[in-house]
């Protein structure tokens, strides 16, 4: 799979996305992007440190999987930003990091459940949906 491809369809799918990553089960980053003209507001340490504790986290999501389910997304929000996090098959994760702005200025644009059903459509690999 085409981790870059992948990512770029992701970020072109909404404009309040800022970021995507995908990382492994451990939360080492495989692939990222960015889009151009933000500032994150977390160091590269901090950020490889918050992916692995959300990759533990998704282990446990994982773990009860066979009473509830295979997990399809979580969504973390904090004051400045709204992270979210898919699986990618068994092996990486994605995570996609949009603004926490209530107010949406571009038309085509959403939010949140937007932007967790453009990935979901996109992570179907039906391009009916797309």
């Amino acid at each position: 799979m085409n981790f870059e491809n992948l990512l770029q369809r992701i970020m072109d799918s909404d404009i309040n996305i800022r970021h995507s990553i995908i990382t492994d089960t451990e939360g080492n980053i495989l692939a990222t992007s960015h889009r151009e003209g933000i500032t994150n507001y977390l160091s590269p340490e901090e950020t490889a440190a918050s992916l692995k504790r959300a990759a533990t986290a998704w282990k446990g999501r994982k773990a009860l999987s066979p009473k509830i389910g295979d997990g399809l997304y979580a969504v973390a929000a904090f004051e400045k930003i709204t992270r979210m996090t898919f699986p990618l098959g068994n092996e990486n994760l994605i995570f996609v990091s949009m603004g926490s702005d209530s107010v949406r200025t571009d038309m085509h644009a959403g939010g949140q459940q937007q932007i967790v059903q453009h990935v979901l459509n996109i992570l179907s690999r039906d391009p009916t949906k797309e």
